[in-house]
């Protein structure tokens, strides 16, 4: 499925090809990640009756939840990246958690679920670091994989 058929049997795709590969594995994983992740910590978080949990409390504990969804997501998707790229390597899945965390940072600005600029340009930027970091380390996980099946590493 992600290798090319036809006439161009037993080329490589360009690198930059896995950068989107990458981020269409990171949205596979994260999104159905998140929505049974949020699902079942709004059910836990629930009111009841006086032992209600402060909203401070509720909203950081469902922004955690949601962080580490996206991380393990970025990694899956930077494995991927790693592990099959040919010629694409690290900075490239790294790439793919980057361009993931821009997309859906627009996303949310495009809905108003962003307010204030200052806050929108830090979100942005914690969402692009978090994402980087993720993918490079699921990329690195997935050239050692693939270096121990014996497949050429790529130069970058």
């Amino acid at each position: 499925m992600l290798q090319s058929s036809g006439e161009d049997e037993g080329e490589d795709r360009p690198p930059w090809h896995w950068i989107a590969l990458g981020a269409v594995a990171i949205f596979l994983v994260w999104l159905p990640l998140a929505g049974l992740a949020n699902t079942l910590l709004l059910r836990a978080l629930e009111p009841t009756g006086d032992a209600a949990a402060p909203p401070s409390a509720r909203l950081a504990t469902l922004a955690l939840i949601n962080v580490l969804a996206f991380v393990i997501s970025a990694v899956a998707g930077g494995y991927l990246v790693g592990r099959f790229g040919g010629r694409a390597g690290r900075r490239e899945a790294a790439a793919s958690g980057a361009a993931v965390a821009a997309i859906a940072w627009a996303f949310a600005l495009a809905q108003g679920a962003l307010a204030g600029a200052l806050g929108s340009a830090f979100l942005l930027v914690v969402m692009a670091a978090i994402g980087c970091a993720a993918a490079y380390a699921g990329g690195v996980a997935g050239l050692r994989r693939r270096a121990a099946a014996g497949a050429p590493r790529p130069g970058g």
